[in-house]
């Protein structure tokens, strides 16, 4: 490998987030069936997994090429390292010759997807992950870091213009049981319906073993690890867990990847919610609480915080509103609030915080989504 371009590789990672999080051994599972289901299918038309071959270049690169057919739609390009070292993409050049992960070209994922800046264990490039990129027909190559595999998922067919997508949840301790989810689904699900989603969501899976009571929000961690690998290949897993613990108290949610797996049972196929960060008491924040989990999945799917904490970074989706800091930061504390973004942005499921208590009792909820973000969910490849 050039030690001069990982070298480079662990520096741009040590700046970059590679999880969102929104702030304020064996299992037991067993499937609640005296909850309400909101939608079920028992049939999923799979994308298709297909692992690359790749050969060892002179330059010490692992090279790889995969066809996108004529009736291509979408593709997540997944690199995988079993140790937890360091991982992700030098390059991916389309058919027409463009290294979409070079910040030479236009446009361009270059220190946007994990498989560019790179990632512990697991990085991906997702295609297309805004409208100014497309899954090109054709013959797409890669220049990729020491690897133990590269697996493709790819979605093929006609051109979507809605989109079903199936959800799994989970839920782990024993201070809430599967049914007191429904009315959260039921928020997340109505979110999803009015931008377009039909979301199909199974019946909530109780996992009962202790050790996931309570679980730490890092995906490379061994018990984090355990309980995301058990979610199906074909859903988007939600994991409802009791509480996080240590550093990561009080965070309402967080997801594996932006985008995470899909297609593939890891530790990276799905996302944390903290019931324990929505509860007043025993009662859950059904609101909140279907926000947070819509959020996180929004982000397991592709989607980028609109505008990010500091307000001087936005998303790479030109039709959401921004709230720069240099005009909205009103009282100056350099943390842009969804009050400050009213008009611009702090609406928008993917903002990078919620309402205060207080706006959001006065009615506020963070449930918009821009037609381009809509766009990016429709051709997921989890989508059908």
């Amino acid at each position: 490998m050039n030690k001069l371009l990982y070298t480079i590789l662990i520096s741009l990672f040590s700046l970059t987030i590679i999880s969102c999080s929104k702030k304020s051994g064996s299992s037991t599972t067993t499937t609640d069936t005296t909850e309400p289901v909101i939608s079920e299918v028992t049939a999923v038309i799979a994308p298709t997994i297909s692992e690359i071959t790749q050969t060892i270049g002179n330059d010490g690169y692992y090279n790889g090429s995969f066809v996108v057919p004529n009736d291509g739609i979408s593709y997540l390009l997944s690199t995988f390292l079993d140790d937890n070292s360091l991982v992700g993409f030098y390059s991916l050049t389309d058919p027409d010759g463009i290294n979409i992960l070079s910040s030479s070209s236009t446009p361009n994922l270059y220190y946007t997807a994990s498989g560019s800046y790179g990632a512990y264990g697991y990085a991906n490039v997702l295609v297309p992950q805004s409208p100014s990129f497309s899954a090109k027909a054709g013959t797409w190559t890669f220049k990729n870091y020491a690897n133990d595999r590269v697996n493709l998922t790819l979605r093929s067919g006609t051109a979507p213009t809605s989109a079903t997508i199936v959800v799994q949840p989970y839920i782990t301790g024993t201070t809430w049981v599967a049914g007191d989810l429904s009315a959260a689904l039921s928020v997340m699900s109505s979110i999803y319906s009015a931008n377009g989603i039909t979301l199909s969501i199974n019946s909530t899976i109780t996992i009962s073993d202790s050790q996931y009571a309570a679980v730490s929000g890092t995906f490379t961690n061994t018990t984090t690890s355990a309980l995301v690998s058990q979610g199906s290949i074909t859903a988007v897993n939600l994991f409802f867990i009791e509480d996080y613990y240590g550093s990561w108290s009080g965070v309402l949610g967080n997801a594996a990847g932006i985008p995470g797996s899909m297609g593939i049972a890891n530790a990276w196929n799905g996302v944390l919610n903290s019931l324990t960060a929505h509860a007043s008491g025993t009662t859950l924040d059904a609101q909140l609480l279907g926000e947070t989990a819509a959020h996180e999945m929004g982000h397991h799917l592709g989607l980028f915080h609109t505008t990010e904490q500091g307000g001087t970074e936005f998303d790479i989706i030109s039709d959401t509103a921004e709230c720069p800091k240099s005009s909205r930061d009103n009282n100056s504390n350099g943390k842009m609030s969804a009050e400050e973004c009213e008009g611009y942005g702090g609406e928008n499921l993917m903002f990078w915080t919620t309402w205060s208590s207080s706006s959001r009792s006065e009615g506020n909820k963070q449930e918009t989504l821009s037609s381009y973000q809509q766009q990016v969910l429709k051709y997921s490849p989890i989508a059908k």
